[in-house]
């Protein structure tokens, strides 16, 4: 490992060479990855790590520092530390706001130099202890964030690289698909009961509609011809009144004869001014109307009665 410990004070460069590891300097190939993963049988465990790679990242850390084991680290604007139990080193890193990807994004230390860290896109790097990581930092000596190799997730935990965002999103799915499937069943039945409802309405009221429309037309036919079954009144006529005399009236007033029990007395349609009794034997004519014995040369009495004149 090429850490070494912040509080260390002894020559840094003569416990370099004791452990064998190679002084610092600008051309120094080694990288340190700030990583997100998530479990690879169950995407929902989220945890952080920091590893160590001597040179350009693979995916095969020589060294790896667990940053959290029950979420991702929220790297950006704070500084983060992670401890390398095995050669006893401290990486720090100090970071800003989260920009986009290639952006300088802070600086780290190990207690032998100091690292430039870049802003990296989510790609997935390498599997570790059962689970997928994926790149978030690269830390490095060089005046740009490295090449990440083209690496995807292996074939027994995913057929495709993702995200740790699209993976803890895939599990959020997965764990709500109980639920959005009986609110889409109940979604359904509503609507099914609805739509029921709609066309027992349409049909019940096209069903009245009918019967009113029915009944009307009965009611018209009845009104202009008359009630089925029953026959029709003859057209009236105007009736010619044959007196006794056998004189037809060719008058358009209707001449109606009363007969009394003696004799009978003669009354003309149109209104008569005088009085009746039941002694009196005479003959009230109106007096619009001329007499019909002015218009006759003869009068004959039989034709008003018998022993009857003209009043």
């Amino acid at each position: 490992m090429l850490f070494s410990g912040g509080l260390l004070v002894a020559s840094l460069p003569a416990m370099a060479s004791s452990l064998g590891l190679p002084a610092r300097s600008s051309n120094n190939p080694e990288n340190v990855i700030l990583a997100d993963c998530t479990r690879a049988r169950n995407t929902s465990e989220l945890s952080s790590e920091v590893s160590y790679f001597k040179g350009a990242p693979d995916d095969t850390p020589d060294d790896v520092a667990v940053v959290t084991t029950d979420r991702h680290q929220n790297w950006a604007n704070t500084t983060t530390k992670a401890f390398f139990a095995d050669t006893n080193t401290t990486f720090t890193a100090v970071l800003r706001e989260r920009g986009d990807a290639g952006d300088y994004a802070g600086t780290g230390d190990n207690g032998y130099g100091t690292f430039t860290c870049w802003q990296m896109a989510s790609t997935y790097l390498y599997t570790h202890t059962d689970k997928n990581c994926f790149v978030v930092y690269d830390c490095n000596h060089s005046g740009a964030p490295a090449t990440l190799p083209p690496i995807s997730v292996t074939s027994d935990t995913s057929s495709t690289s993702e995200s740790p965002a699209s993976a803890s999103s895939s599990s959020s799915h997965s764990h709500l698909s109980a639920g959005a499937i009986v609110g889409l069943s109940i979604g359904v039945a509503v609507g099914a009961i609805l739509l029921a409802g709609v066309a027992a309405i349409v049909v019940w009221r096209h069903r009245n509609s009918k019967k009113e429309k029915a009944a009307a037309s009965v009611q018209e036919k009845g009104l202009g011809g008359g009630a089925s079954g029953l026959p029709k009144s003859p057209q009236s006529t105007t009736a010619i009144w044959q007196g006794p005399g056998a004189r037809e009236l060719e008058t358009p007033h209707v001449v109606h004869e009363l007969h009394s029990e003696n004799r009978p007395v003669e009354i003309h349609g149109e209104a008569l001014r005088g009085e009746l009794d039941d002694t009196g034997r005479v003959e009230l004519h109106n007096q619009d109307l001329t007499p019909r014995y002015i218009h006759e040369e003869h009068v004959s009495p039989g034709a008003y009665g018998n022993f009857k004149g003209p009043v």
